[in-house]
């Protein structure tokens, strides 16, 4: 007897967590929370560094100053209500919705008409290069980046110095020479 044949469809899904696929959603669930959890958290760490530049306070925080912020990361604020009184946990509930729109795919930034003057730059600049690989390679975990590593060094090893020969030498060499400049000894 299986439990398809006593447990309806409803019932099965309880039990998706007792499975392989169950454990890895399970588990994919819990890093998104803690991507967004963290995202919110340095957006948190640098409004308050922005604040800080201005000589104000994360708890004096007004409703311009989230604004101002927001518009200075080119974050949509059209449903932001300025009539209510700012509270760090009000700042922390916008903040938290900019991550969640941002996550979700949505425009957090309002669409910009394009200024036909304006040229477009369609050269890649090799500094963004470098940070979206750095970027990239921090993201890796300690396994993925020590795999990196060994690749990198082999890659390394095999196109920047080719390897010398090693030459062999006779006895009975001239003992007033060097024995470095010979290599191994022997034959």
């Amino acid at each position: 007897m299986k439990l398809t044949d006593i447990l309806n469809e409803s019932q099965l899904d309880e039990f998706i967590p007792l499975t392989k696929q169950g454990r890895m959603i399970k588990r994919a669930e819990k890093a998104g929370k803690k991507d967004a959890k963290a995202t919110l958290d340095k957006m948190i760490q640098n409004f308050a560094a922005h604040l800080g530049t201005q000589g104000l306070k994360f708890k004096t925080a007004s409703t311009d100053d989230v604004i101002d912020y927001l518009k200075s990361r080119k974050i949509d604020v059209s449903d932001i209500d300025t009539n209510a009184p700012m509270t760090p946990a009000r700042i922390k509930k916008i903040f938290q919705t900019k991550v969640q729109q941002k996550m979700l795919g949505k425009k957090a930034a309002p669409q910009a008409a394009p200024a036909a003057s304006a040229p477009k730059q369609t050269a890649v600049s090799p500094s963004s290069n470098y940070v979206s690989t750095k970027d990239a390679a921090l993201k890796l975990n300690s396994k993925e980046k020590r795999r990196l590593i060994t690749q990198l060094q082999k890659s390394v090893d095999k196109t920047a110095r080719p390897r010398k020969q090693p030459t062999i030498v006779d006895k009975n060499f001239d003992k007033s020479q060097r024995l470095s400049k010979f290599g191994k000894v022997g034959k």
